[in-house]
């Protein structure tokens, strides 16, 4: 086998490497000048390729890791993409009153952050169906931990809700969540399931918990602390 690869050669197929005539573990590979100016004019390329591919083995292996391309390569916390989120969620808070998901207070416009159910740094994107407004006062406080499930998911979900309700009832809050495509929502059962038109609350609720809580069991089962609050 080796020597007609080594033959194939000395047509017109120029190849990457040749074998040696050494044996065993002396045998040597001989790339051929041609290809290893190519190799060495596109190792940036070749070394990303490579990056790529051993990416999609490990998030393959390990689908319970969401963001793994992420956490390979860490993201500076300014790449947050929330201003157009903050800008739909400060139109619905114009027009009515909406409840903190922790203090269960109306929220204050003019102090409120936006902030994710599921920490950042484990789903490592700015999806829409895991943001929500919050006190900023309890932001720094909550950090990279997780909300207690049993207690706050549904109050969560109430204010998700209440946001797709108005996506159909609103022309002004419908453009600021068009808006939104580009940056946060990117998830495809976000957009043909949660938000489609015409789910009722009980059908809104369920399709969330579907998808939200394996994220979160798997955050937990990684060592994310419960925040206790």
């Amino acid at each position: 086998m080796m020597a007609y690869y080594n033959k194939l050669n000395e047509t017109d197929i120029l190849l990457p490497y040749t074998f040696g005539s050494e044996n065993g573990l002396s045998r040597r590979l001989i790339f051929g000048a041609d290809w290893m100016q190519m190799i060495k004019d596109n190792s940036v390329i070749i070394l990303r390729w490579i990056q790529c591919e051993k990416v999609k083995w490990l998030q393959n292996n390990n689908p319970e890791v969401p963001g793994l391309i992420y956490k390979l390569e860490q993201l500076e916390e300014k790449m947050r993409k929330l201003t157009h989120v903050r800008k739909l969620w400060d139109g619905i808070l114009d027009l009515r009153d909406v409840a903190d998901v922790f203090t269960d207070e109306a929220i204050d416009k003019e102090s409120y952050d936006v902030d994710h159910f599921i920490p950042w740094s484990f789903v490592m994107n700015d999806e829409l169906w895991n943001l929500m407004p919050m006190d900023s006062s309890l932001n720094s406080s909550k950090s990279n931990r997780l909300p207690d499930w049993d207690r706050f998911f549904r109050r969560f979900a109430r204010n998700q809700y209440i946001m797709y309700e108005m996506i159909y009832e609103v022309a002004g809050i419908r453009k600021l969540y068009e808006a939104c495509y580009r940056d946060n929502l990117h998830s495809i059962w976000a957009n043909h399931e949660l938000y489609r038109r015409g789910n009722s609350e009980t059908e809104f609720y369920g399709i969330l918990e579907k998808n939200m809580k394996p994220v979160y069991d798997s955050a937990w089962n990684q060592g994310y602390d419960v925040w206790e609050w």
